[in-house]
């Protein structure tokens, strides 16, 4: 039976897929990223070190993206938050998708 299960059934492997789909919707909609960090947390505690480590990916994109949307927002008042926005938004896409990637490579980040 453990041969038919293989390696999906590896703690945290799931919990980072979740957790990249959650971001990638939330490129569209914001709250998605909330709901996806959450799930991060609770299960990095378990995962084995390669999962792990892209769920400490993660939760390092969702609080620099915090950061740095909320500097882009101030900075709107001033116009030059379009571009801090543009670019937190492509780097936030590129955080997702090479993470996403080297999951389902079974590779670490």
């Amino acid at each position: 039976m453990a041969d038919l299960i293989g390696e999906n059934a590896a703690p945290g492997r799931a919990a980072a897929h979740l957790m990249y789909a959650l971001y990638a919707v939330a490129l569209f909609t914001a709250l998605p990223m909330l709901a996806g960090v959450i799930i991060a947390y609770v299960g990095r505690g378990s995962a084995e070190p390669v999962y792990r480590s892209h769920l400490d990916w993660g939760i390092t994109t969702f609080w620099v993206a915090l950061v740095i949307g909320i500097i882009g927002f101030v900075l709107l008042f001033i116009l030059i938050g379009y571009l801090v926005l543009g670019l937190l938004w492509l780097w936030t896409a590129y955080r997702i998708i090479r993470g996403w990637l080297r999951l389902l490579d079974n590779r670490g980040i």
